[in-house]
């Protein structure tokens, strides 16, 4: 488990790791949990008791408790930024199937070090082109109350039940109304609000506004606190939704993806902010396996319709020379990588035989 990703280290190297490296000490997990850091996972064995050398900043850690028939339970998964030569003490709560903080007096790592599994060092760079805008601050600011991120969605009694159980009409409604989603365990994403953006604009300028995403993108960077924020909160998305196996954390992807695509004066005005989308955006097409990126995302195509959109803007803006060159060369180099390795073709449509769609803000009568 993670130390074959070492045999190709001389002892110099081994040791400078240890040295330099974060631990996570774990006691009692269950043996046959399955248990994984960043982007490998495992099946524990008895003598499990955590991890060695992992590289300092931020990783994901998930498990998923196995019951004594075998069957799976959902997924728990927390993000924690490791600093240099620090030790994460957690024991396993076989009550709640969860990782808690273990109470002091905690083993020195030296001590359990036969125990400890070396952090697989092979998928490092595969972890680094996911998360490479993510730091602490932006986990802060998306991630639950309580910490942990949940694959089921956690539910509590709704309060004001009686009243909206009689307001409801299918049965499934009435259903859902007897509970509310937890907001201590809940995502904190970034709402993608079109209608809240476009407040105070009428006719001409509300029919562009939604053909033109910009207005929207710039609402958003100031929710999220900037361009960085914005790429940061993209790629948290991804790996709660790939790793963490929470679908919510995917339509905020397709959300943040789409809009970002539909942004005409944002590509050119913000041309360095789309290199790094472009740079992104490719590592979580590549990280995503073929059959499963086919069952999810192709059922109604968006990506590719976004992307057709993305790129015929790119397009027209070098025709026009209103977007910059280097955006334009790499754009061309994503198109091409997109359409040899999933056999995409892009639809580039006169725009003026597209009808126009404007969608009013809710407090337009």
């Amino acid at each position: 488990m993670g130390d074959s990703a070492l045999t190709s280290l001389t002892k110099e190297q081994i040791d400078e790791l240890y040295k330099t490296g974060a631990f996570l000490v774990i006691k009692n997990m269950p043996p046959g949990t399955e248990f994984g850091i960043d982007y490998a996972s495992w099946t524990v064995g008895p003598k499990f008791m955590g991890l060695k050398m992992v590289p300092p900043g931020v990783h994901f850690i998930f498990y998923n408790a196995v019951s004594k028939e075998g069957a799976v339970g959902s997924r728990t998964g927390f993000f924690h930024s490791f600093s240099k030569g620090e030790v994460l003490y957690k024991e396993w709560n076989a009550k709640e199937e969860t990782l808690t903080n273990l109470p002091e007096p905690h083993p020195s790592p030296q001590s359990l070090d036969t125990n400890l599994a070396a952090y697989p060092f092979q998928h490092l760079k595969r972890w680094t082109s996911l998360s490479d805008h993510v730091t602490p601050l932006s986990v802060a600011r998306t991630t639950p109350s309580s910490g942990y991120i949940y694959s089921a969605t956690a539910l509590l009694p709704n309060p004001n039940a009686a009243q909206d159980v009689n307001d409801a009409v299918t049965i499934e409604e009435k259903l859902d109304a007897k509970f509310v989603t937890d907001p201590e365990n809940t995502m904190k994403f970034t709402k993608v609000d079109r209608k809240g953006a476009s407040r105070g604009k009428s006719g001409s300028d509300l029919s562009q506004f939604f053909l033109d995403t910009s207005g929207t993108v710039d609402w958003m960077m100031g929710e999220c606190g900037g361009e960085g924020e914005v790429l940061a909160e993209l790629q948290i998305s991804f790996i709660v939704f790939l790793l963490g196996h929470v679908y919510s954390a995917f339509e905020q992807w397709k959300q943040m993806v789409d809009t970002l695509c539909r942004a005409q004066t944002s590509l050119q005005t913000r041309p360095e902010f789309y290199k790094s989308f472009i740079h992104t955006l490719h590592f979580h097409l590549k990280e995503t396996p073929r059959d499963f990126f086919v069952d999810i995302v192709s059922r109604d195509n968006f990506l590719a319709a976004c992307l057709g959109e993305f790129f015929r803007t790119l397009g027209e803006g070098e025709q026009e020379g209103v977007i910059d060159k280097g955006l334009v060369e790499k754009g061309r180099k994503f198109r091409g990588h997109l359409e040899e390795h999933f056999s995409w073709e892009f639809d580039e449509g006169d725009e003026d035989e597209l009808p126009v769609v404007v969608e009013l803000p809710s407090d337009v009568a």
